[in-house]
């Protein structure tokens, strides 16, 4: 099943489609970019358009599998990062899709592993997703290039969560500590207590199952003008 990569933005949508049955340069199906600009129109109608470019290429693709990028929620542009997860998160519910957060953090560890995590760049991820694509030399923005590494971690989620076709121990260490991560307290106040930090203990916070819900936006639309 193609597995698609997002990378959410008002301006600079990146998304990738990638063959979960391959790798490296023979696993690129298609990218490209979602834009808009003040041209588009005021804020709302931009986000308008994000949505429905979104719906449109879920449905002309078939894929219900979307690995991407986490929202960012301590930066200049939270708060629209958030409006537009939340417009997106729309269509994720009415076409019964799975959708997987990758921390932005956790995404360039795992794309650069050998490079300290505040020492990565974007030209250092642009770079690596080139170097595994076989695209140096061509247009490959860090849009796309983020997307790619969501959608690559998505596919190591997707065999190990859902076709059950790899183990824990199948996984690299950041892997590991990002699906299903915990920290025991051997000292301390907290001596004794596990603290859960992988993906797989945070449904519908990091990790969405819509195809649980049968209520969607039109029922709801539905039940609001009946009253």
């Amino acid at each position: 099943m193609p597995i698609a990569g997002f990378d959410p933005s008002l301006t600079n949508f990146g998304w990738i489609i990638l063959d979960e049955h391959k790798t490296g340069k023979d696993s690129l199906v298609d990218f490209g970019i979602f834009k808009t600009d003040t041209s588009y129109g005021v804020l709302v109608q931009r986000l308008i358009l994000q949505r429905e470019r979104v719906r449109k290429f879920l449905k002309q693709t078939d894929i219900r599998f979307i690995s991407m990028e986490a929202p960012y929620f301590m930066d200049f542009n939270t708060e629209l990062l958030f409006s537009l997860n939340q417009f997106i998160h729309e269509v994720f519910l009415d076409l019964n899709a799975f959708v997987l957060y990758v921390p932005p953090i956790r995404l360039k560890k795992i794309a650069v592993p050998e490079i300290k995590i505040s020492e990565i760049t974007k030209h250092h991820v642009i770079h690596q997703a080139k170097t595994e694509l076989d695209m140096h030399g061509k247009r490959f923005s860090e849009h796309v290039s983020d997307a790619y590494f969501a959608a690559k971690i998505g596919i190591k989620f997707y065999r190990w969560h859902i076709l059950k076709e790899l183990k824990d121990e199948d996984l690299t260490e950041e892997e590991r500590k990002l699906f299903c991560g915990k920290h025991i307290y051997i000292k301390g106040a907290k001596k004794g207590t596990t603290e859960y930090t992988g993906i797989i203990y945070k449904e519908n916070d990091q990790f969405f199952d819509y195809t649980k819900y049968s209520r969607k936006s039109e029922d709801i639309t539905k039940e609001i003008l009946n009253g």
